[in-house]
């Protein structure tokens, strides 16, 4: 066990070998969020926990999360008790979290899903890294439907996901009535070409997009999703 200083509101992550390690893109979706203690969050997807524990430790944003495999799911418990912070952890299956929770309860949805599709070289379906990195457990689609069912009307859905697969996830939004409103490219500080981008849509929102400034991001993820 190791225990990470996130260096903000006196906030620390606990890690364990044979996990995927939180990276940069969760970090970064996390504080792409805006909200406060009124909102209601759920974290789709969430692994050990960093997006809940950032959320709710410096947005004071209450947060469920929602993890399907047993040994992440208790490590992000874990961080949000270790943390004391307003945060549920739910062993489940995202797809079914409108079912489990009730349609049309939150204001905001966060997901940072697996990137890649199934079938393009993954070790095992199996293996933790393999999952997080692969749709072998969860489409975008799917993600995407279950953000679309849990969000009040007018709530935000975020999300990250990588630029290959940019008309992809809008188109995939825009099906369900979520409307893009906000994208923001990250820019790795080698110089490499941009990698990832981070999203908001608003279920049920008018016509037109923001195009925000691109970010170099130090520390980004981007290399462990190779071509």
């Amino acid at each position: 066990m190791k225990i990470c200083d996130l260096q903000t509101h006196g906030l620390e992550f606990l890690q364990e070998d044979g996990l995927f390690p939180f990276g940069t893109d969760g970090v970064e979706l996390a504080n792409f969020v805006r909200g406060g203690s009124r909102d209601r969050a759920i974290d789709l997807c969430c692994g050990t926990g960093i997006v809940p524990v950032l959320l709710a430790g410096k947005k004071g944003i209450p947060t469920t999360g929602v993890e399907l495999r047993h040994e992440a799911a208790e490590l992000a418990r874990k961080n949000a008790e270790h943390n004391r912070l307003p945060v549920e952890i739910y062993e489940m299956r995202a797809q079914d979290a409108p079912a489990r929770f009730g349609r049309g309860r939150f204001d905001i949805v966060t997901c940072n899903p697996p990137y890649r599709k199934a079938g393009t070289g993954e070790r095992s379906a199996e293996d933790a890294i393999s999952m997080a990195r692969h749709e072998t457990t969860i489409t975008a689609a799917e993600a995407i439907d279950a953000a679309a069912g849990l969000l009040s009307d007018g709530g935000r859905f975020y999300v990250v996901h990588i630029c290959e697969r940019m008309d992809e996830i809008m188109y995939l939004c825009r099906e369900r009535r979520l409307t893009p409103k906000e994208l923001q490219i990250l820019r790795p500080a080698d110089g490499k070409p941009p990698k990832l981008f981070l999203l908001m849509c608003r279920a049920g929102g008018g016509d037109g997009l923001k195009v925000l400034p691109e970010r170099t991001v130090y520390g980004t993820t981007a290399d462990d999703y190779p071509d």
